[in-house]
């Protein structure tokens, strides 16, 4: 199951895919071409994109004649891993669309594209925290202890001491991590008691729901 969650993650950790996802939530279904023209990116980028999301059950393809359409839903129930992050994701990147401000329309689509814009890089962070099984490995050993230092981490997980510094670090960095100091200068790392944004705390809650079910 880990190694699904990291290719879906990667699938999300990527800024064209994410302006892809915009995209056709604000669709009904689209073929590679018109997102293609519409985006402005190259058709041959948009296909591989699109396939990788279509692969990981983000979106779903359907076929007609020649051509392919592909739509905002996942071909899982809600119950799966993709089904659960296709819904919320395609909730939230539905909700951003251009602010009504008055003055010029560039004014306006300005602000649009920079609602979204700080939205995908939201996301995009919050899904680099889990495209690596080591840092999956940390945070589902943390999901049942109270915390952990990196001696313990080392000797559970069997991972390096370097290993366990460098992905510790970039979960902290992301907000899904806290450090405090135990006796004799020990560190000891625990799931953080807040998120750094709302985005985050959903993530982290799909990916945990999947570990809760084996």
């Amino acid at each position: 199951m880990d190694e699904i969650i990291v290719r879906l993650a990667r699938a999300i950790a990527s800024h064209p895919r994410l302006r892809i996802l915009s995209h056709l939530a604000q669709h009904d279904e689209l073929a590679p071409t018109a997102l293609a023209t519409e985006l402005g990116m190259p058709l041959n980028a948009v296909s591989t994109c699109v396939r990788m999301l279509s692969a990981v059950g983000l979106i779903r393809g359907r076929r007609s004649g020649a051509r392919c359409y592909y739509a905002f839903t996942s071909p899982y129930r809600e119950q799966a891993l993709s089904g659960r992050m296709s819904r919320w994701m395609n909730q939230l990147l539905r909700r951003v669309r251009k602010k009504e401000n008055r003055g010029l329309q560039e004014v306006r689509d300005a602000a649009g594209a920079g609602a979204q814009a700080s939205l995908h890089a939201t996301i995009f962070e919050a899904a680099t925290a889990f495209t690596d099984l080591r840092r999956l490995q940390i945070l589902r050993y943390l999901e049942t202890h109270a915390g952990a230092t990196v001696e313990e981490l080392v000797s559970k997980l069997s991972m390096s001491p370097d290993a366990i510094s460098r992905h510790t670090a970039k979960l902290r960095r992301r907000g899904f991590l806290t450090v405090e100091k135990k006796e004799r200068g020990c560190m000891a790392f625990r799931l953080a008691g807040e998120y750094k944004t709302p985005v985050h705390r959903q993530m982290h809650k799909i990916v945990a729901a999947t570990w809760a079910k084996k």
